[in-house]
């Protein structure tokens, strides 16, 4: 999960209660979780075992901070010091505020009264405990500091044993404030968020995808089947217990790998609804999971699948096997929800509909959005199954000479065999091959394919220079950090030379890192290996980065070679694509020749080489085969009853 957004301001994020999240507790707070879910809640800049209390100093005299500083410090605070109100509302604002300050009544910009009546007007946020510094000591100015919100008042010059005494009841104060903070939010059994916690974190959610229309999220309500009938027979005491160990099993059923922690490890932003989900306890056997920033509804399908099969495994209380599922319901962002309670109420209510089509099982709020989510993942499951029993095909498809029709090489494509359906193209799988990182597998899988099936044509089919094959390296397979020693490797497992294979890149991936890519292409230019860029002039198209990286080969996109005939930009560039390469002495090739005029065209204004349907459909490899052995020997040269005669365009 992803998106750059508009933040708002600092100080909201300061103000949202600790979620607990798969045994932590985020937002500023933190945890200590045990085996039976119970946590022990503690706000930022409150004492934490091996660390330091945080306190802010704001005064606008140098040698008063100073001697503060000194005091605090010696006594083992870490100290925060500012020299006016308006940076000490700053820090006070920020999310890692320090929760114990002394204000000077008197400051530039704001003075303390002015501070203190500004922190107290957000009491959402964690509390802060605030001891007004002055040379007064007239009744009026500690009352009037104290209905400003202050704590306590101290007159300056400050006796250090007394201001450590005051800080030290401070401290036992906010432990207080964040016990009962934590108890108010909190349910009291299984020590997880409740409902009023769970609807105001949801209620940010709500409210960011209103403004921003590409974040997505999901509720799962979840139900567990049978539970009166369990706490019935076995008491009060087995009932509690058993609802500790499901809301165990749920943490467990929600993975480092789904949405609920996937950008809280990456670091959260300010102002967005935190990037996290939450699991919580609605009530009774009823409990609720927020799924945070989603990548497609099939995310909150596997969460579910994942908590009913988990829950079927027996429980044991007191010695004694139980069994139960659970029913789940789901709601997605997108069904236009503009309140909190009304996504939950939905996921609710519908909850009725799935225990009367049946228990243990999960139903979506959206039929349609369903069946694309079920699509999804069953899409996903059968690619995983794919690997297992090799359904990956590689289809080849000839690139020819367009001056004698001479087949010099052939691109590898892949294609999935899918049982039940047939011959799949990629662009109905890649995008879930690139979600799941199948990628990675059917990448390497067809590398290894090619470079075999190439260096036996070469054997069976000699010719000089030998069969070229292109290969398609992803994004991801670029990314990896053994790419150019994969290749390697099958290189000499194939005992096919180097300069055979063409390993073919979009301008995109090799944008995203120069110096990376640099080093990368350059290793495996050291190999022997010839670099292409593929639908050159779709992408980022920078005469330095052609330099720079020193490739081999350019292919004009199939979109310009559709519409040069028609449409006079498209034959501009490229016969510029044309000039470039010939002038930094690169090969061109054009993909998607369809028809002889395009090829004419093609051949009139100087390309060399071209590849489409209208010299050979991608084959397999018996297909292949069939055509070289149909082909003049030696040269290869596509008959004339397989490829049109060139014809010159129709002026």
């Amino acid at each position: 999960m992803r998106l750059h957004r508009q933040h708002p301001p600092v100080c909201r994020f300061a103000s949202r209660p600790p979620v607990r999240i798969l045994g932590r507790n985020i937002g500023g707070l933190s945890s200590e979780t045990t085996m039976n879910v119970k946590t022990s809640i503690i706000h930022p800049g409150v004492a934490r075992k091996g660390k330091a209390v945080r306190i802010l100093i704001a005064d606008d005299y140098l040698v008063t901070r100073r001697l503060l500083r000194e005091t605090l410090e010696h006594a083992g605070y870490e100290v925060v010091a500012v020299e006016n109100g308006r940076l000490a509302l700053e820090c006070l604002c920020r999310r890692d505020a320090p929760r114990l300050a002394l204000l000077d009544w008197l400051m530039p910009e704001i003075d303390g009264l002015g501070v203190c009546r500004e922190v107290r007007r957000h009491p959402e946020r964690p509390y802060i405990y605030i001891i007004l510094l002055s040379e007064k000591n007239a009744k009026e100015g500690v009352v009037s500091g104290l209905e400003a919100g202050a704590d306590d008042y101290l007159s300056k010059p400050c006796d250090s044993e007394e201001l450590k005494a005051r800080l030290r009841a401070g401290e036992r104060i906010l432990k207080l404030e964040d016990k009962l903070t934590h108890d108010s939010l909190h349910d009291p059994l299984t020590q997880l968020p409740n409902r009023a916690f769970f609807l105001d974190r949801l209620a940010l959610c709500v409210a960011w995808g209103m403004q921003h229309p590409d974040y997505e999220f999901a509720v799962l309500s979840v139900d567990v089947d049978r539970f009166k009938v369990v706490n019935d027979s076995l008491g009060n005491a087995a009932g509690d217990w058993l609802l500790v160990q499901i809301a165990d099993r749920l943490l467990g059923s929600i993975r480092r790998d789904d949405a609920l922690l996937r950008s809280v490890e990456a670091g959260g932003m300010a102002g967005q609804p935190q990037e996290q989900g939450i699991l919580a306890r609605l009530g009774g056997d009823k409990f609720t999971i927020l799924l945070d920033h989603i990548r497609n509804a099939s995310e909150g399908i596997r969460v579910a699948e994942r908590i009913q099969q988990n829950i079927q495994a027996p429980f044991f209380v007191d010695g004694q096997a139980v069994f139960t599922t659970a029913s789940i319901r789901i709601a997605f962002s997108g069904s236009d929800y503009s309140a909190a309670e009304d996504m939950l109420g939905d996921a609710n209510t519908a909850m009725s509909r799935a225990k009367t089509l049946g228990k243990a099982r999960y139903e979506m709020c959206d039929p349609s959005m369903h069946a694309t989510a079920a699509g999804r993942l069953k899409l996903e499951t059968d690619l995983r199954r794919a690997t297992e029993r090799n359904e990956f095909r590689v289809h080849y498809q000839p690139i020819v000479s367009l001056r004698d029709r001479r087949i010099i090489g052939l691109e590898a494509l892949v294609r999935w065999q899918r049982p039940g359906v047939g011959l799949v193209m990629p662009g109905s799988f890649i995008s879930a091959a690139e979600d799941t990182g199948l990628i990675l597998w059917i990448g390497n899988w067809i590398l290894r394919e090619a470079c075999r099936q190439v260096c036996a044509w070469n054997r069976q089919f000699p010719c000089q220079p030998p069969f070229t094959m292109a290969v398609n390296i992803s994004a991801k397979q670029f990314a990896q950090a053994d790419l150019v020693d994969q290749v390697g490797y099958i290189l000499r497992e194939s005992g096919l030379a180097p300069g055979s294979l063409k390993l073919e890149l979009t301008e995109s991936v090799t944008m995203r890192d120069e110096e990376r890519t640099t080093r990368i292409l350059g290793q495996l230019r050291t190999l022997g290996v010839r670099l292409c860029i593929d639908d050159f002039g779709t992408g980022y198209s920078s005469l330095s980065y052609l330099r720079r990286f020193a490739l081999d080969l350019l292919k004009i996109d199939r979109s310009f070679v559709s519409e040069m005939l028609s449409n006079s930009e498209s034959l501009e560039i490229v016969k510029t694509i044309l000039s470039l390469g010939s002038n930094l002495g690169m090969e061109v090739v054009a993909e998607g020749v369809e028809t002889a005029e395009q090829a004419s065209l093609l051949k009139s204004i100087g390309c060399e080489y071209a590849q489409g349907y209208f010299f050979s459909r991608p084959l397999d490899s018996a297909g292949v085969e069939r055509t070289l052995l149909t082909a003049e020997a030696s040269s290869y040269t596509l008959p004339r009853e397989s490829s049109k005669e060139l014809v010159a365009p129709a002026s």
